[in-house]
Formats: structure tokens, sequence, C-alpha cells
């Protein structure tokens, strides 16, 4: 009997470990997306942009593949966005989060795997509340 228990406490512990990630959030980051499991960081990243206020100013690091949104008003030039596009675990979902490079790094090329890292802030565009990384670097 006590066998009995000591292996399912032991498959147990195994089983919980296991559910846990290796990598550890870089220091000086509030948010590591990067070190998160797929089905893990698609609920974090909902979180965020549905409750962005809750993240304002934070420094949030994550890895995805760069992604360009083109954004035309009429009467206006044309903005290219950029973001970071995030594969939830199971391939079916993504999200992605804009980013804003600090002044003098060049953007990625399209589809390029990417580590980013910024500040987290809400701006508005023609009327609708937007979340993005701010003074963003490639790490």
């Amino acid at each position: 009997m006590k066998r009995k228990a000591f292996t399912i406490i032991l498959m147990l512990c195994l089983a919980l470990s296991a559910c846990g990630s290796s990598k550890k959030a870089a220091e000086g980051v509030d948010v590591d997306l990067s070190v998160l499991s797929g089905a893990v960081v698609y609920g974090q990243v909902s979180d965020m942009v549905n409750n962005g206020g809750n993240y304002q100013d934070q420094i949030v690091r994550m890895e995805g593949i760069v992604s360009t949104i083109p954004v035309v008003e009429k009467g206006k030039d044309p903005l290219t966005l950029y973001s970071c596009v995030i594969m939830a675990a199971s391939k079916c979902c993504s999200q992605g989060i804009e980013f804003v490079l600090k002044e003098g790094i060049d953007y990625p090329a399209v589809g390029k795997t990417i580590v980013v890292q910024g500040r987290w802030d809400w701006y508005q565009l023609y009327g609708v509340n937007r979340y993005r990384l701010l003074d963003a670097e490639i790490i």
C-alpha cells in the first residue's frame, strides 16, 4: 500500500513539473511571454489586449513572427504597422501585438522569428483603442 501511494505521489510530482517551463523570465521584464507555453501565452495575450490598462508601462518581452498591417485612410498617407505574431500551441489561433522600435533600429523582414521587448502602451488609431510595445528593441 505504501509503495502504491509513493508511486502515485511520484507520478503526480512528475506530471506537475512537466507543466512548468524550464525557461526563466528575463531580469527587468514585467511580462515575459517568450517563456510561456502556447496555450498559456494565448490566454495571457488575450488578457493583455482585453485589460490593457492593467499592463500600462510594463516591460513586455515576446517571441513570434514579424507581420505587417497596412492601414489606409482616404486622404491620408498609408501607415505600415509592425506586429509580432504568436502562434497558439495548436497552431490554430494566433495573436499579434504591434511594436514600434526605438529610433534608428531597422525593422526586421516579414516572416522572420524575433524576440522583441518594449514598454506596453495604448493609443487610439482612427477612434479605436489599440495596444503596442513602444521603444521596443529586438533581443
